[in-house]
């Protein structure tokens, strides 16, 4: 019979297998502990990326330990914010999607800060170019009036100065409780209702061609449903203001 062959142990591939294992646990432990490297905010207008930062107080967190969930519900909190995004990576970068309300006008009356979604908050001074609802509007109204006001741009938004509550009365009769005023900051007055409102945004468009018809500067612009034309006149509005004006 022949001797029985020896089997050798190879300790150089038991150690390089020791070591993959010894590089992949402290890869995965290295994963792990990763903490938040940078914090990537899209879609934000109105709120600043240091306010949603300091608000999640998340920094110190690891990206894999940090819950998605819980950061959404976190920053629906926010008044503004009406819906939220999370992805990350393992890389340490963590990536905040954000959908914020519209911010409409100031409701003088109510002294709030009215938003697309028809909630109204606190006024801290921090939006600038919106106009003022300078007068009451009863409730159904109102809330027509925010549901269609929501279809114009932010642009045109900007060029209003003051909201006025301002029902068509022909011979003490109301004959259209929907319009409202918009006193414009270049001077002029836009008659308009909810129905119709969506005709505000081409606002530029038709004083443009109104100026290169007629040659009239400022007046009324009536887009309510009362009016067939489209065009300007002299009307107590801007009288009443010139009147002031030179008192």
């Amino acid at each position: 019979m022949g001797k029985k062959k020896k089997k050798k142990i190879r300790f150089g591939g038991f150690i390089v297998l020791l070591l993959a294992i010894y590089l992949l646990v402290n890869l995965g432990i290295y994963i792990y502990k990763m903490p938040i490297k940078r914090i990537v905010i899209n879609g934000n207008t109105y709120l600043k990326d240091n306010y949603i930062i300091n608000y999640l107080d998340i920094n110190k967190n690891s990206i894999i330990n940090v819950s998605k969930s819980k950061i959404k519900n976190k920053l629906k909190e926010i008044d503004l914010i009406s819906d939220v995004k999370i992805r990350k990576n393992y890389l340490g970068t963590l990536y905040i999607d954000i959908v914020e309300d519209k911010v409409l006008f100031y409701n003088l009356n109510t002294k709030k800060i009215v938003l697309s979604s028809q909630k109204e908050i606190e006024s801290d001074n921090n939006y600038l170019g919106i106009p003022t609802l300078i007068n009451y509007v009863p409730e159904d109204i109102l809330k027509e009036f925010v549901d269609k006001f929501i279809r114009i741009s932010k642009d045109n938004i900007s060029l209003i100065s003051e909201i006025e509550y301002a029902p068509s009365i022909i011979n003490e009769k109301v004959v259209d409780d929907k319009r409202f005023l918009f006193r414009m900051n270049d001077g002029n007055i836009v008659y308009i209702n909810t129905i119709n409102i969506e005709k505000y945004n081409n606002y530029l468009e038709i004083y443009e061609a109104l100026i290169n018809k007629n040659g009239e500067t400022n007046g009324c612009l009536y887009l309510d449903s009362n009016s067939e034309n489209k065009h300007f006149n002299i009307c107590d509005e801007i009288t009443k203001r010139s009147n002031n004006s030179g008192e």
